[in-house]
């Protein structure tokens, strides 16, 4: 195998000047550089990429964080986070947590390690306290959760103002008992969105009935049998908020099976946007929650961080506002 040095010798060059060379390095001339170039491509040299990501401090990787890939919402975040990457060179490695604190924490230490050049954090088991400590000093850039933004960098949707919005929705159509369901709600997220659930309810002054909250609810599964329960126990819910489209396609698959006309019976607005909510019947109302552009906002400032090599400064969080999509289901 041809090495460096084999390069340098042919070429009739330093092994400093193959290397400014591999590097684009631009105190090199045209002429040098095209004779070294016209050797390696003669001999298929192919420069070794780990000595270069030694030298230059960087990996070009990211590292992207989500509890469980299996969720609808975190195959769409990876899939525009990866795809925004790609276009500016890098690459990215998942790191599914199944919500393990010690994975989790395995993690950071890869981050401390050098083993990439950032994580983006889609959800987290540790506090923001917690995290800021295991990723001291390195980039982090925190999605989807609605954290403070007082200790790391912070994209996130305005998930209280958007539920409140919708919630407000089917409150204004005369409909006064609704419920709402969340994957986990002890996350930030969730509870932001349930306070926007509350909030729409205070503002019209009706109480929320704390019995229709349904907690652990996150695929097209759950839905169903939600469904079911609310069909079969014959619950008096006119409305219901979903944490999800794939959970609005559950219960509306109930809802035919036990001849419930969505929405006469029951109202149903789901969240993502995501493209099973055009393939059921009725089609789901929706919130689109920006993710494409938060994706890409969310790389190109990670990369603006790596190539300015400032990891003290600031922390920003910016938000994103949601959007109703009115459909057949609401």
């Amino acid at each position: 195998m041809v090495t460096i040095y084999d390069i340098a010798r042919l070429s009739g060059v330093s092994k400093s000047t193959v290397s400014r060379v591999v590097s684009n390095h631009p105190y090199v001339s045209a002429a040098t550089r095209n004779k070294v170039l016209k050797v390696m491509e003669e001999y298929n040299y192919v420069p070794n990429s780990l000595a270069q990501q030694f030298r230059q401090k960087q990996t070009k990787c990211i590292a992207i964080l989500i509890p469980d890939l299996d969720h609808p919402y975190f195959t769409q975040l990876v899939r525009y986070l990866s795809a925004a990457s790609y276009k500016r060179g890098y690459k990215t490695v998942i790191h599914q947590t199944f919500s393990n604190k010690d994975t989790e924490r395995d993690v950071y230490t890869q981050l401390q390690r050098n083993e990439f050049d950032a994580i983006i954090l889609a959800c987290s088991s540790f506090s923001e306290h917690e995290i800021t400590k295991y990723t001291e000093n390195k980039i982090i850039v925190a999605c989807n959760e609605d954290y403070s933004g007082d200790f790391f960098d912070v994209f996130c949707l305005n998930e209280q103002e958007i539920t409140m919005k919708a919630t407000s929705f089917l409150l204004n159509k005369g409909l006064s008992t609704l419920a709402f369901c969340s994957d986990n709600i002890t996350s930030p997220l969730q509870q932001a969105r349930l306070k926007g659930f509350i909030k729409a309810h205070t503002k019209k002054g009706i109480q929320h009935s704390k019995d229709f909250l349904f907690n652990n609810i996150s695929n097209i599964e759950d839905g169903i049998a939600l469904g079911e329960r609310i069909f079969t126990k014959h619950l008096e819910i006119e409305g219901i908020i979903t944490g999800s489209d794939f959970v609005s396609a559950g219960l509306i698959s109930s809802a035919v099976k036990n001849g419930i006309e969505i929405p006469k019976q029951l109202s149903i607005i789901g969240f993502d946007n995501h493209p099973v909510s055009l393939v059921t019947d009725p089609q789901i109302s929706t919130i689109c929650n920006q993710i494409e552009d938060m994706s890409n906002d969310i790389v190109n400032h990670i990369i603006a961080l790596i190539n300015r090599n400032k990891m003290k400064q600031p922390p920003i969080k910016k938000v994103y506002n949601g959007e109703i999509i009115h459909r057949s289901s609401s």
